[in-house]
């Protein structure tokens, strides 16, 4: 990690711990808050060797130095929402802290995924264990390409700006986003406006259950789930999966 930066982090009681490489962030944190830490403490890491995604059997897969590889501690105590929204709440940081370090324009792709022109540049990850909550977040950052299977579908800081911004400076802003946006009662307008395919008709795949939903986007409700209308106006909710493309 760049020894020359700082993490700049809001909560004043939080611990910082930045390893050069770990088998995972969000195991690393889980041991971390079981040791009694404050919310926003965070484990950040150059390279991980077992990043998970949010579907099981995804990974991660980032070299050294080139992704912001982190993950926040949350007590449930300290937040005054149903713990269904903190994925959502935690992609609204993501992507302005982007916006901020960039002035790119940035989506959110349901449920957990920023995009930046069809591509995606970041993933969240959160778990709930015990009296908190861990936030992972995984966003590409010095990449300059990409491996062949997903150089079409993946993007990083700097192809989307030309910028090159470091992992302590974008862990600082996450945070400081991230701190905003847990004590927002208007969160929910500004995941509106950056909800990607909004009012737009996709395909959502039920992982797991081999059925598939086409409707148009109208919104994500208050436990997170995303709000569909079908082409019959029959509105359905969605708890989990994938979204496509509508025909």
């Amino acid at each position: 990690m760049e020894t020359s930066e700082r993490v700049i982090n809001p909560w004043p009681d939080a611990v910082v711990e930045m390893r050069e490489s770990t088998a995972s962030t969000m195991d690393d944190a889980r041991a971390l808050a079981r040791t009694g830490c404050a919310t926003g403490s965070v484990v950040c890491a150059r390279f991980q060797e077992r990043g998970r995604g949010r579907v099981p059997g995804r990974t991660w897969i980032s070299s050294p130095g080139e992704s912001l590889l982190a993950t926040v501690v949350v007590l449930k105590r300290d937040i005054a929402f149903p713990p269904p929204e903190l994925p959502l709440r935690a992609g609204v940081a993501a992507a302005r802290a982007v916006e901020d370090a960039s002035g790119a324009s940035v989506l959110i792709k349901w449920p957990n995924d920023l995009v930046v022109g069809g591509r995606k540049l970041a993933g969240i990850l959160c778990e709930s264990s015990g009296d908190f909550l861990l936030v992972g977040i995984g966003i590409n950052l010095l990449q300059a390409s990409f491996a062949a299977e997903i150089g079409s579908t993946a993007c990083s800081l700097l192809q989307i700006s030309g910028q090159r911004v470091s992992a302590s400076r974008m862990l600082s802003l996450v945070l400081v986003r991230l701190r905003e946006v847990l004590h927002d009662d208007g969160w929910r307008q500004r995941l509106r406006e950056h909800l990607d395919a909004m009012g737009k008709r996709v395909r959502v795949d039920l992982l797991g259950s081999g059925s598939v939903v086409e409707g148009t986007i109208e919104g994500v409700d208050e436990k997170g789930r995303l709000m569909l209308r079908q082409g019959d106006g029959t509105p359905v909710l969605i708890e989990q999966g994938e979204i496509a493309p509508g025909p």
